[in-house]
């Protein structure tokens, strides 16, 4: 299954310090739950982990993380990685690219797009649900780096906290109920069915 997720944010921090943050891979990944670099093979490339709670089990994803593009002075970067589930159940693999841009307010905006091709278990959730999933840990994502940003630790105490894949279904299952569940607005009608099959 292939899905393609894009997104931007804004910190307000200076252009320059944002790119050093986000062009730094032992930085980026104390954003996400559960990640880490394990080791560093050269200077672009990387093996890391994420651990995924489900129940009372954790999954352990092991992988590696390639800087294909570093262009510093238009502050966009490119990555590939690919990772396998420990017990072989599922795997998966990623592009990624990354741009920074000043704004007039002195702040940053970033937009990053994601390619995601996975397989196993993780083809299961099905498109929207793997949708609405990247939203919730997206946002705990720009939350961890505007913290970090801003408070200038970059590092973390200890090994990660697995994330729980138990806590991102259900949220990720009321977030998809809701959209569902929300009405139309006020003026708008709903055409007949040939017309709006492809609607969301």
């Amino acid at each position: 299954m292939a899905v393609t997720i894009e997104k931007k944010f804004e910190v307000p921090e200076p252009v320059e310090k944002v790119w050093a943050f986000l062009s730094d891979p032992r930085k980026v990944v104390t954003c996400l739950p559960g990640a880490q670099i394990t080791e560093q093979v050269d200077e672009r490339t990387y093996k890391g982990a994420i651990s995924v709670k489900v129940g009372p089990s954790v999954s352990d994803y092991k992988g590696q993380v390639q800087i294909v593009r570093n262009d510093p002075a238009a502050h966009e970067i490119e990555i590939v990685g690919k990772g396998q589930d420990t017990r072989g159940k599922g795997s998966a693999s990623m592009k990624m690219t990354g741009k920074v841009r000043s704004l007039d307010n002195g702040g940053t905006e970033v937009v990053s797009k994601s390619e995601l091709s996975l397989a196993g278990i993780l083809a299961q959730m099905g498109g929207r649900m793997i949708h609405e999933v990247s939203n919730i840990m997206f946002n705990q994502f720009t939350s961890n780096f505007r913290q970090k940003l801003q408070s200038g630790v970059e590092t973390e105490a200890g090994p990660p906290k697995p994330i729980s894949a138990v806590d991102l279904a259900v949220s990720a299952l009321k977030a998809f109920v809701g959209k569902a569940e929300r009405p139309e607005p006020a003026g708008e009608k709903a055409g007949p069915p040939e017309e709006n099959g492809t609607k969301q």
